[in-house]
């Protein structure tokens, strides 16, 4: 098997309406523009779609908006499994699998430390739920629930259908690690950069994929990471990488999605607004928003579509 994850696969944001619930229209705008414009796969139902704050079936037809939306188009649709309880957790899985989704990805549940065998035992159900649809096991840091790179080497060689692992501790001691767990499988398993600080430093590793947020406004600068990395200009990748990283620290100084949503202007056009949370997580102040204006025109960036 070659590996199933690769490329760029966006982290896109939810568009809302003022009264809180889901704008469609435009949810379904941005999802047909990140493909358009070369995203490998969406990631849908992660962080970045507020998911946290969705109820099971809406989440349903979020992924539904994305497979019309990704219509006629390369884009693999990655329906993400985050969920409180098992129980939870299953159902999505069934019900993903009843869309004839191509792909998801488990991890296990906030809020409560599960024993390594109550993880074992959360993850390995959600497999044997979808024994023919391609996963990926999704160490989430926000959400303070971690499996160890020997639980991630057992299920990958108990279960054929998990095919890749989202990386997004930051910990290149526990990478390396999982990498020696998943060593004779490293031919189809898909090691995925989790974190848009660290693509460049994962592909060094193997990744082949990355999910990533920062794509959403920004997917020409992390395809330039990848890009340049796949054609062996590790120079040209690595200072794609510093202006990604720059970009980053200036947006996280902001809370929520703010700046991410602000930041469409500049490539993607699509007028996204609104969260579930207080409107207040979408402030910045006026004086910020005009640097970073000025950072984004010193790094030349433009539409390239």
């Amino acid at each position: 098997m070659a590996k199933y994850f690769n490329g760029i696969i966006s982290e896109p944001m939810i568009s809302y309406h003022k009264d809180g619930s889901i704008d469609f229209d435009v949810t379904h705008d941005l999802f047909k523009n990140l493909a358009m414009r070369g995203a490998s796969g969406l990631f849908v139902n992660g962080f970045g779609d507020e998911t946290y704050s969705l109820s099971l079936e809406e989440r349903l037809e979020v992924v539904k908006c994305a497979q019309e939306a990704v219509k006629g188009t390369d884009c693999l649709i990655v329906a993400v499994v985050l969920a409180n309880c098992l129980r939870d957790a299953l159902w999505l899985v069934k019900e993903y699998r009843k869309l004839d989704v191509k792909a998801m990805s488990i991890s296990l549940p906030p809020f409560y430390q599960l024993t390594q065998e109550a993880a074992h035992q959360y993850l390995s159900a959600q497999l044997e739920a979808a024994p023919d649809v391609p996963m990926l096991a999704f160490n989430c840091r926000e959400m303070n629930e971690l499996f160890t790179p020997e639980m991630l080497g057992r299920l990958a060689h108990e279960y054929p259908n998990l095919r890749g692992y989202k990386d997004a501790t930051r910990d290149i001691i526990h990478l390396n690690k999982c990498i020696d767990a998943l060593d004779d499988l490293k031919d189809d398993f898909s090691i995925i950069s989790g974190s848009d600080a660290t693509l460049f430093t994962h592909m060094a590793m193997g990744a082949s994929a990355s999910v990533s947020f920062m794509s959403v406004p920004f997917l020409d600068q992390m395809k330039d990471i990848y890009d340049y990395f796949k054609a062996g200009e590790y120079e040209k990748a690595w200072q794609a990488q510093r202006i990604v990283l720059k970009l980053r620290t200036f947006m996280q100084q902001f809370p929520d999605s703010a700046a991410y949503i602000y930041a469409m202007k500049y490539t993607a056009c699509v007028n996204v607004q609104g969260t579930r949370h207080p409107d207040h997580m979408l402030y910045i102040p006026e004086e910020e928003l005009r640097k970073f204006d000025e950072m984004v025109k010193e790094f030349g960036i433009t539409k390239r579509y």
